[in-house]
């Protein structure tokens, strides 16, 4: 394989990272169904006390935050065969993932997603025709220089708090391809330059420091404050800082102990004093689209009326700044829209990913088995150790999160439940921050989350590997998070 082969990085997804996604979401969709005739119907009574829709019952899993939500806590009761008449028969559950995309109430959602990453395709493939991303790449590596373990530190902070203050994860599948190159160029695998995303954003996201859509909504949904126990998951994001950083760096050194293929990086860096120039102004120009894009998430995040919307900014933000580019880049529109249309070709195999995980959701939440989960798990925590109800509590919040990835959607669902609902011992605090770890660090581990799937097929990294490579490391986060969860007990915060 040349250089020019190896530094050929694509927002594409593998075939065999593809059939093999598929396989396990139409299992878990299959069994997801099964459980609805097996697990009763249930129901809460929900209402909201929005002015516009006082005493109406509120029974839609919306991740609307301007909603004040309640629930009737002796209120369950089992649905007949009549009331549930929303129960998806067996041979509906292959078109889950379409009448998800139509009628579901996380449609919206699922069809911006879409549509960010067939943006981002068509983007990164401009970029990648016109050189850019490689030239971006060269002008980052004469800055690092020998100080690659350190810029993984560096990095890792980064991608950490613009998850944990701002909620993005998705949004940072954009940074992939430089990652791809970057990692190539170090003699490192794509194993880790999907890595440095996946797993520093999931961690970054689950450590909640002002995050809108975990903390912020579970605030709201709760009744609380977000500056409730700052100061102690502070702490955490700084534990888990360096337990990440130290991962990765992990990954990074053992990928240069096994490469069989060492990069030629003395080739990459011969350029003339003219190219170095043209590498510089193209890296400018690259470096200017991604901020405006992510300013614009950071921003609209920031602004509870327009957070919903990020995306819709993010993808804007892209079209606009690829029409610029590479327009200046290719030369011609022509070039551009051909070049474009190649790269939404290339990530269209997402579409299919993305709804049948919402699938899985729609089938869950259609079947109306949640509530009854919850019904039964907090009849078995009353009059429980808090420290035994706050673990059942995680692995309570770990079963909704296999249903419901969606951290807004299920604070809106669950928190009001939780809190409203008080278990001796156990504050609201410590319920919300129970509720961050079982939500967020199975971002990186469920095969119903979106995100992780469609960031492996990226990288065509099958499921099995990561799975293999990050379960040790996943279940030392579940014991630490565990022990930050009975220190709050105990200190009672």
């Amino acid at each position: 394989m040349n250089k020019s082969d190896k530094l050929n990085v694509k927002l594409k997804i593998g075939l065999k990272s593809f059939i093999t996604v598929i396989a396990i979401l139409l299992l878990v969709l299959i069994t997801v169904g099964v459980l609805t005739y097996v697990i009763p119907a249930g129901r809460y009574t929900i209402y909201t006390t929005d002015t516009s829709k006082i005493g109406q019952p509120f029974y839609e899993y919306t991740t609307d935050e301007s909603l004040n939500k309640q629930i009737v806590i002796d209120s369950y009761r089992e649905l007949t065969d009549a009331e549930n008449t929303s129960r998806i028969p067996f041979y509906r559950w292959i078109i889950a993932p379409l009448e998800a995309l139509f009628f579901g109430s996380s449609s919206s959602n699922m069809i911006m997603i879409i549509a960010l990453l067939l943006v981002l395709g068509g983007t990164f493939k401009v970029l990648e025709k016109s050189g850019g991303l490689v030239s971006l790449v060269r002008v980052i590596m004469v800055k690092l220089k020998s100080k690659r373990f350190i810029a993984i530190w560096a990095i890792t902070a980064i991608i950490m708090i613009l998850s944990a203050v701002f909620g993005l994860q998705e949004q940072l599948l954009i940074l992939y391809p430089v990652f791809a190159i970057l990692c190539t160029v170090l003699n490192w695998s794509s194993f880790t330059a999907i890595s440095f995303i996946l797993i520093a954003s999931g961690v970054g996201f689950t450590t909640a420091i002002t995050n809108p859509l975990t903390i912020g909504t579970a605030s709201i949904a709760a009744g609380t404050n977000v500056t409730d126990g700052l100061w102690y998951r502070c702490i955490i994001f700084g534990v888990m800082y360096v337990i990440t950083s130290l991962f990765l760096t992990y990954l990074a050194k053992k990928d240069e102990k096994l490469a069989t293929e060492k990069f030629d990086d003395q080739e990459f860096f011969m350029v003339t004093k003219e190219e170095h120039t043209e590498d510089i102004k193209k890296a400018k120009m690259i470096i200017a689209l991604f901020s405006i894009a992510l300013l614009s998430v950071i921003i609209t995040t920031c602004i509870p009326a327009l957070r919903s919307l990020a995306m819709v900014f993010m993808a804007v933000a892209f079209i606009l700044g690829t029409v610029i580019i590479g327009k200046k880049l290719l030369g011609t529109y022509k070039e551009l829209g051909k070049s474009f249309l190649e790269g939404v070709k290339d990530v269209f195999p997402s579409i299919l990913i993305i709804m049948i995980a919402f699938g899985i959701t729609y089938i869950a939440q259609e079947g109306n088995i949640l509530h009854t989960i919850f019904y039964y798990f907090y009849n078995s925590v009353t009059n429980m150790s808090p420290y035994l109800a706050v673990l059942i509590l995680y692995v309570f919040v770990l079963i909704i999160e296999f249903f419901i990835p969606s951290a807004s959607a299920k604070a809106v669902l669950i928190i009001p439940m939780l809190t409203l609902a008080p278990i001796d011992g156990i504050s609201k605090t410590v319920i919300i921050l129970t509720y961050l770890f079982a939500d967020g660090y199975t971002n990186v581990l469920y095969p119903t989350c979106g995100t992780l799937l469609v960031g492996l097929g990226l990288a065509n990294v099958s499921f099995a590997e990561w799975f293999k490579k990050t379960i040790l490391f996943q279940l030392l986060l579940m014991v630490i998070s565990i022990g930050f969860l009975m220190l709050a007990v105990f200190i009672g915060l």
